[in-house]
């Protein structure tokens, strides 16, 4: 299951909804890094929402809003007193540290995606890449930020379609998504500090490959494939696109749309079943994912490709 049940993330959505019981939070969680776990959760704050949000978890966590939406009027408060207050734009970021009793005054009705990332997962980033650790993350608030947007809006369809997000695209965005920040935001890490590596080997890009491809539902963790491949996670994202051309989630999502063609112009295998054999979760979620890579949908394209 790509979707988890995470602590933190879980209260932090209690919080923002006034504490009351609205039903499974919409939260994708990484399991790769060997720490807590980093969570990843979307709010629509609307009319019914507005007002004083219950106080978040006090933890030794970050937690980095990016919003989907602009808000003109918006105040954040630390033990009942103003903190910081005013707009932001759409798709700029903002990094709170839990380490006090924060409350969100929510003037207007907005959508943001927040990424949950405890201390220990920055701890383990460092130390998993050779790098000194980062003390803390900062930003200037509602910075543009096209890396953390990008990443936002990738994640934002998987929240209403869980079932369609594997461990694999789960964790390939979180991991990614933490290395940024560290890079950009971290107190501690220079670009002169961080070892210079080269691509990945032939063989390596080939093993990575072979265990997408033999695992097409994407069931595999990130770290897993790292292992057998004797890199590290971080490496492993990094090179592989330099080397092979695209990422590793790219590539399983081209070998899935370059099978589904195959049977649909061998078989008549109903989309559905189709679906199923290529690793999507279903037919939904191979009509998506086959028009924005092939331009049109598997049904047209099997009438115009089938002898």
């Amino acid at each position: 299951m790509a979707v988890m049940r995470a602590h933190c993330g879980e209260a932090l959505f209690r919080a923002y909804q006034g504490q009351k019981d609205t039903g499974e939070p919409p939260i994708l969680a990484t399991r790769s890094l060997q720490c807590p776990q980093l969570a990843t959760l979307s709010v629509m704050a609307g009319q019914k929402r507005l007002g004083l949000t219950g106080r978040l978890p006090v933890e030794d966590t970050f937690l980095v809003g990016v919003s989907i939406t602009g808000v003109s009027n918006h105040e954040v408060l630390s033990k009942g007193r103003s903190w910081t207050k005013g707009g932001f734009a759409a798709d700029s970021t903002r990094i709170y540290q839990l380490d006090d009793e924060l409350q969100i005054d929510i003037r207007e009705p907005y959508q943001i995606v927040d990424f949950v990332i405890p201390r220990a997962s920055l701890d383990a980033l460092t130390r998993d890449d050779g790098r000194r650790r980062v003390r803390n993350i900062s930003c200037p608030y509602g910075v543009e930020d096209q890396t953390m947007a990008g990443m936002a809006r990738a994640l934002l369809p998987y929240f209403a379609r869980p079932q369609e997000a594997s461990p694999f695209f789960v964790d390939s965005a979180g991991l990614t998504v933490t290395a940024h920040l560290a890079d950009r935001y971290g107190d501690s890490v220079r670009p002169q500090e961080t070892a210079a590596r080269g691509g990945l080997t032939r063989a390596q890009v080939l093993r990575v490959q072979e265990m997408l491809a033999a695992n097409l539902k994407g069931n595999l963790h990130v770290a897993d494939i790292a292992r057998e491949c004797a890199i590290s996670w971080q490496h492993l994202i990094r090179e592989f696109k330099a080397t092979a051309g695209c990422t590793p989630f790219r590539w399983l999502q081209r070998r899935r749309v370059d099978l589904a063609k195959d049977l649909l112009r061998r078989t008549d295998l109903p989309l559905g079943d189709i679906a199923l054999q290529c690793g999507f979760a279903d037919q939904r979620h191979l009509t998506r994912v086959f028009h924005a890579m092939a331009g049109t949908t598997p049904a047209i394209w099997r009438e115009q490709n089938q002898s």
